[in-house]
């Protein structure tokens, strides 16, 4: 049974439709409709009693919306369920329906739409008047001018044009300078050097579109006088300009940005021009194959969206403001003096007035739409990113709760984001460390931290970091127990039977560090091609570890074993790790997170104890370094195996930390090998994090000699095959 019923809202006719609007059904629709048409301009369509919508019955709701529309009517369509909704959002119609949430709303919309007078105008002398719509107290457009060079994307131009190039390159001084006009989701774009061609951009997510802005202006905001000119005889911009009837003499805003359609049926065009500081008027125009034939009323912002798609533009030039035009509808904005565009856009700050590069502010701005402003502070570690810490501020100067600003290559946030999203939040409910949001320009991508829990200007969170090198061992321990035994015991306690391939999963040319052999060669004098080497104060002869990763990685890259498979972080270091005054801890960092090797991420701290954690000044101290890790490393060595004597050297507070800390690392392997001491799956995962050290920029020589020295005793014992039993 199908039925409309109808009722006024406030003197808007209102048309319920009640149960399922088949084909069968549109008929008595459509009749319905057409008998409010005869008395009504505006019409409000409740869905809400209608579960169904069928193609006839859309194809009704087309019909009414352009009849109203031609007659300076409207349609709102209100009440639609998800799946209706989902419907028309699919046919790319929920843009051409106006649609509310409830019948006030659309009665609201409605008595705004009622404030546009359309009347006859006589614009341009000796010509037909002009069919000139105007909005009554209308708000004026917002005017910016953008005085400094920054990196844009399409959505905060929105309608703009001026000096700069393609946001098509990391870097400004590797783009071609040009003059560029932006509507919407398209520019258009015409070089400086005529060496190079004109060409546009147009892109279905306006935030994804990209300029380096020189200066430009800008417009936001409603348009308040359209002029439709029916007149055969041409006329141009020039022409228009020359009418004084617009506003009022002693208005507080005046013109400042004009949209022109020509309908010249062999050459339309679309132009945008903006009036500039000393009068004068500057513009593009983009150049169509054809211009659509509408109705009075339709021409709509949708309307030149559809304009400028890849298959209509032919062009784009510079407008001329004493082109003559072909029947054209003019869109005209008023503003009063123009605004920097700094106003309305995040404004990015980092310490020590370091000037921050164009792309960081740029995805920093998208990721931090909630915050006037946001001052980032570069937090140290990382190798193949960057990480600041983050302290923002809301639009009314409160400071929001921290965060973590992390940039670094696209695929490496997009596999951060999914991993993340993927292995953490189902399985670490201590965890609150949420990703809040990605963005991304060119092949670089950032993303936003927010921790969950924290909040108050007074908050700080700390990296495990700080607390290795000021707390007491003991504390230490609790600590690492608190981490590893339960925040991320939903990992590591889970590990199941599995064959794993450790030289395919822990070879560090295939992730970061392809130039491990370049360095090797360079900062330590040991070619991949040698066999061999020797330190200075050393009688060892060392088989080159170097040459073992380049010869029998790829050999055995397809030799798998039985062991142990867990969720592990990948890359878990202690600047990975942060926590707040309360102890509260907070996992970062998931892009090398999936499952692998069990005991992958106590080897990757191993590594950072045992190498990269005690200070040595000079060769004595190294040797003495070397000569007690060799007891420890040489074979044969179990996946148990202690330290057999003390640490003779100085600072022993220091050593025993590593040592203590590296015995827990073992612990914790050990549980999650299910008590399988097989050393091998622990040596590789070990390789993978003290072969590159060599490549890092803050270790010291005596620590890159030193890891050379370790990784070569860890081949060695790999290649042995014997451990001890």
């Amino acid at each position: 049974m199908f039925d409309v019923s109808v009722q006024y809202i406030q003197s808007v006719h209102c048309l319920h439709p009640i149960g399922r609007l088949e084909t069968t059904q549109s008929k008595h629709f459509e009749d319905t409709i057409k008998k409010c048409l005869e008395r009504e301009t505006f019409l409000v369509i409740n869905f809400s009693a209608c579960p169904y919508l069928s193609s006839s019955g859309i194809r009704v709701l087309l019909n009414t919306s352009r009849e109203l529309a031609s007659a300076g009517g409207q349609l709102v369509l209100t009440g639609l369920s998800s799946e209706m909704l989902q419907v028309l959002q699919i046919a790319g119609l929920d843009s051409v329906f106006e649609i509310c949430a409830d019948d006030v709303q659309a009665v609201t919309c409605i008595e705004q739409c009622k404030r546009t007078e359309i009347t006859l105008e006589n614009i341009f002398p000796g010509k037909a008047p002009c069919e000139t719509e105007r909005v009554r107290d209308a708000l004026d457009s917002c005017l910016y001018e953008w005085k400094h060079p920054q990196l844009a994307g399409f959505d905060t131009l929105y309608i703009a044009a001026g000096e700069g190039a393609l946001g098509e390159t990391l870097q400004r001084k590797d783009a071609v300078t040009g003059f560029f006009v932006t509507l919407f989701h398209c520019t258009g774009f015409i070089p400086d050097d005529p060496a190079y061609a004109p060409d546009f951009r147009i892109v279905s997510d306006p935030a994804q579109g990209t300029l380096f802005v020189d200066h430009a202006l800008s417009t936001r905001g409603p348009y308040r006088v359209r002029v439709t000119v029916s007149d055969p005889e041409p006329v141009s911009i020039r022409h228009l300009l020359q009418y004084k009837g617009f506003s009022p003499p002693q208005a507080a805003s005046s013109l400042c940005t004009m949209l022109c359609l020509d309908r010249n049926p062999q050459r339309p065009s679309l132009s945008v021009v903006f009036r500039q500081e000393n009068g004068t008027w500057e513009g593009g125009t983009f150049l169509l194959q054809k211009e659509n034939v509408l109705q009075r009323g339709e021409y709509s912002e949708q309307t030149l969206r559809d304009l400028l798609t890849w298959e209509n533009i032919m062009g784009v030039t510079r407008h001329d403001m004493d082109a003559l035009l072909d029947r054209p509808v003019f869109w005209l904005f008023f503003a009063g003096k123009a605004q920097n565009s700094s106003v309305f856009q995040t404004q990015v700050v980092c310490e020590k007035e370091e000037v921050p590069e164009d792309h960081l502010v740029f995805l920093t701005r998208k990721l931090y739409t909630d915050s006037v402003k946001a001052e980032l502070e570069k937090l140290h570690g990382g190798y193949s990113a960057t990480t600041f810490r983050v302290r923002s501020f809301d639009h009314q100067g409160r400071v929001l709760r921290p965060t973590v600003l992390k940039t670094g290559d696209r695929p490496m946030i997009q596999r951060e984001a999914e991993r993340c999203k993927q292995y953490a939040m189902p399985y670490i409910l201590n965890n609150s460390a949420m990703i809040l949001g990605t963005s991304f320009y060119c092949q670089m991508g950032a993303l936003r931290y927010n921790f969950v829990g924290i909040g108050g200007e007074d908050t700080e969170l700390k990296w495990l970091t700080h607390y290795f090198h000021s707390w007491p061992v003991d504390d230490l321990v609790s600590l690492f127990d608190k981490i590893f035994l339960k925040i991320l015991k939903p990992w590591y306690g889970q590990a199941v039977p599995e064959v794993i391939y450790p030289y395919a999963d822990h070879d560090p040319t295939k992730t970061f560090f392809p130039h491990v052999f370049r360095q090797a060669e360079e900062e330590l004098g040991i070619p991949e091609k040698n066999r061999s080497f020797t330190i200075g104060g050393s009688e060892k002869n060392f088989l080159n570890p170097y040459h073992y990763l380049h010869e029998e990685y790829p050999r055995r890259r397809k030799q798998g074993m039985d062991y142990y498979s867990a969720i592990c972080h990948g890359d878990l270091n202690m600047q990975n790790i942060l926590l707040d005054k309360d102890m509260n801890v907070y996992l970062i960092d998931f892009s090398e997170t999936r499952p692998r090797s069990a005991i992958s991420d106590f080897a990757r701290l191993e590594a950072i104890f045992m190498i990269e954690s005690f200070p040595m000044e000079n060769e004595n101290d190294f040797l003495q370094v070397l000569e007690f890790l060799m007891d420890f490393y040489e074979k044969p060595v179990t996946l148990d195996k202690k330290f057999r004597k003390a640490w003779p050297g100085a600072l022993p507070g220091l050593m025993d930390r590593n040592m203590t800390l590296t015995m827990k690392m073992r612990e914790y392997a050990l549980a999650a090998a299910r008590g399988n001491k097989t050393f091998t799956p622990y040596a590789v995962a070990l390789l993978e994090w003290i072969l590159p050290i060599v490549c890092y920029s803050s270790a010291t020589i005596w620590q890159k000699r030193l890891s050379a020295c370790v990784a070569s005793l860890l081949c060695e014992t790999i290649e042995s095959g014997k451990e001890a039993q």
